[in-house]
């Protein structure tokens, strides 16, 4: 029979190895908060010059959190989406079809909008690198934050 001391120092050590949980294998938030600064791509819509309040919203929240300066890159989905999965961007915000060919190649986060044209539900939702998983749970705590009716 184990005794309770054993099985106490097991579980401790066992809980030190996931001090870190969430990690992210590109070490995107450490780089983020490092560096202090976080690219953006932002698709904006057809005679749209700035990004929406709620999107504003939440690049505001995620620098003061990580005490980073957010770059914002404008451009359309195809381009931005490519150069997040590359790690040449952080996050993208924007409109997408709920079931976008590219929700299997990115993480589609949680809507800070949602609106429908036609049988399409559009999401205006930020999009981060698949697997950065410290980085996607910080975002995602921030939208819900910033929009949580939308969920």
């Amino acid at each position: 029979m184990i005794s309770r001391a054993l099985m106490l120092a097991v579980i401790a050590a066992g809980l030190a190895g996931c001090a870190d949980y969430p990690k992210d294998p590109e070490s995107t938030l450490e780089r983020v908060k490092t560096e202090r600064i976080f690219h953006v791509g932002l698709v904006l819509g057809a005679g749209q010059s700035a990004p929406d309040p709620k999107s504003r919203e939440l690049i505001a929240r995620i620098g003061g959190i990580t005490h980073a300066s957010p770059e914002l890159i404008h451009g359309e989905t195809e381009v931005l989406l490519t150069r997040l999965e590359e790690g040449d961007l952080d996050l993208v915000i924007g409109r997408f079809d709920k079931k976008s060919p590219w929700a299997t190649r990115v993480t589609l986060g949680p809507p800070l909008a949602r609106e429908r044209q036609g049988k399409a539900e559009i999401l205006l939702a930020p999009v981060m690198r698949n697997g950065e998983n410290g980085w996607i749970s910080l975002i995602e705590a921030q939208v819900r934050d910033v929009s949580p009716s939308a969920q």
